[in-house]
């Protein structure tokens, strides 16, 4: 596939590329991405509450959180890949490590830095107090990860963890098809543990603070409308790696380097915004928005099993139709 990536590697040295590439990745993690999801949002949180209330806000916000994965998913499938589905299952893993030791990370090393040593005192009580809130939350994050893990299975026919091969005789309809219903059983747990969970629990839902979203439906069309560019020009980026560094890729994921590039890089990249969510309701100090915060790896991690069901059905359809995607 000739994309005008490909086109700018021969056109310039290896080291420009590089140079071009890398500055591209970080401002695709750290600027363009973040900002476009953090638009959109905050304009779904604040149309949340004020066409379905208050207590739809923190899976609004959440669910909202992972646009990047399912745009990046879609836009894969437009271009004949199937490996995009790896993306949202990947986003199982990386939420946890993100939500529950990078981001109380961040926020410490913030109020280190400002001198705000009170703030982590604070912190380290609210958290002592919410140990059951805590726990909840993780055992989640980890069950949402089991149910990814096996449907990253049975689509792949390999583990996460494992180098895949380009062709693998389990990638036809029936195993995409389990892959789907494991991630749609997930889902079914998630909402059941849930509900019990909120009626325990109905105060953490209710009294967030709202001060940062705004009911804007332009903000929102547009913040979409940019996170959508974004994730064509990103899976083009790794089209274009997948070729231009064959060789040395391969060592990492194995032949099928574009379901690993989307499942540990493209994961990474899209679970960025749910960090930010996430530091900014730790900095908080309160049980709701600690709920918040850890709901982004929970929550979020449901809601990439829905997006990786969407996926399956979609690939599902495709292959049913006699279209054979590419990892």
């Amino acid at each position: 596939m000739d994309t005008w990536i490909i086109q700018l590697h021969r056109s310039t040295n290896e080291i420009t590329f590089l140079a071009i590439s890398a500055l591209a990745a970080i401002i695709f993690c750290f600027w363009f991405i973040p900002i476009a999801t953090d638009t959109m949002v905050n304009s779904a949180a604040g149309l949340a509450e004020k066409y379905l209330g208050k207590n739809q806000r923190t899976i609004v916000i959440n669910s909202s959180t992972n646009n990047p994965e399912l745009f990046l998913m879609l836009l894969s499938l437009s271009l004949g890949r199937l490996g995009g589905i790896a993306t949202p299952l990947g986003s199982n893993f990386a939420n946890i490590y993100l939500m529950f030791i990078v981001a109380p990370i961040i926020v410490i090393g913030k109020w280190v830095f400002l001198g705000k040593i009170s703030n982590i005192k604070n912190f380290i009580e609210i958290l002592n107090k919410e140990k059951m809130l805590f726990l909840w939350h993780f055992s989640m994050s980890l069950s949402m990860f089991a149910f990814a893990t096996t449907a990253y299975w049975f689509i792949t026919g390999e583990s996460e963890f494992a180098p895949l091969p380009e062709v693998i005789d389990s990638r036809t309809l029936p195993w995409v098809i389990v892959g789907g219903i494991t991630c749609l059983a997930g889902i079914f747990v998630f909402f059941l543990y849930e509900k019990q969970f909120k009626q325990k629990r109905p105060e953490l839902f209710e009294d967030i603070n709202a001060d940062d979203y705004e009911a804007s439906w332009w903000k929102f069309i547009v913040g979409t409308a940019l996170l959508i560019l974004l994730c064509y020009i990103l899976n083009t980026l790794f089209i274009a790696w997948t070729e231009i560094y064959d060789d040395l890729l391969t060592k990492l994921f194995g032949d099928s380097i574009f379901a690993g590039l989307h499942y540990f890089l493209g994961s990474l990249i899209s679970s960025l915004p749910e960090t930010i969510v996430a530091v900014k309701n730790y900095e908080r100090l309160t049980s709701p928005d600690l709920n918040t915060a850890m709901a982004s790896a929970s929550q979020s991690n449901m809601t990439n099993l829905g997006i990786g069901f969407v996926g399956s059905v979609l690939a599902s359809l495709l292959l049913a139709i006699g279209i054979n995607y590419q990892l």
